[in-house]
């Protein structure tokens, strides 16, 4: 068995404010690590911590720019137990991903769409929700109730094997 890291956050920026306020949820973005110390992780989101314009498929760096700007980021880690089956399947997506970044898009749009249930999604364009359950199904770790396009960060709360290891600033996690 392996294990991967499911990170709901809250950062305080302007765009997480307006999703937590829209989605009346502690937490806006949701982010995936192979490694408990959560040191990178991956997700969608803006490519540079000053712009929101440029976004897309993101490593995230725990001790990065971004993290040292909103220091403040609140989290909650779930650890998820996964076949090794499973772990290599994410694993592969993610490195496609990785070396095809340029193609993959954040969901601007979608953003709109989901919010009103709309269920249309566009090729290679994700939000961070939708990015993780999705990884999550396609390697059969868990299934959702609903459709992944719709997933929020609230609905991985439903995950049923999965364990909260951490709960407070995610600067202070270890």
């Amino acid at each position: 068995m392996k294990k991967l890291y499911i990170i709901q956050m809250h950062t305080k920026t302007i765009p997480a404010r307006l999703i937590k306020f829209i989605t009346n949820y502690n937490y806006s973005h949701i982010a995936l690590s192979f490694k408990k110390s959560c040191r990178i992780m991956y997700s969608f989101g803006r490519k540079k911590y000053n712009s929101i314009i440029n976004a897309g498929f993101v490593i995230e760096h725990k001790n990065g720019k971004f993290f040292k700007k909103f220091k403040d980021t609140e989290c909650r880690i779930y650890e998820l137990q996964v076949s090794k089956k499973q772990f290599k399947k994410i694993k592969k997506r993610i490195l496609y991903m990785k070396n095809n970044a340029h193609i993959f898009r954040y969901d601007y749009f979608g953003i709109f769409l989901r919010y009103f249930k709309l269920p249309i999604f566009f090729k290679n364009k994700y939000v961070c929700s939708y990015f993780v359950a999705n990884l999550l199904e396609e390697a059969g770790v868990c299934r959702f109730k609903k459709k992944t396009i719709f997933i929020e960060p609230k609905d991985f709360e439903l995950i049923s094997n999965k364990k909260e290891i951490y709960s407070g600033k995610f600067l202070n996690c270890k």
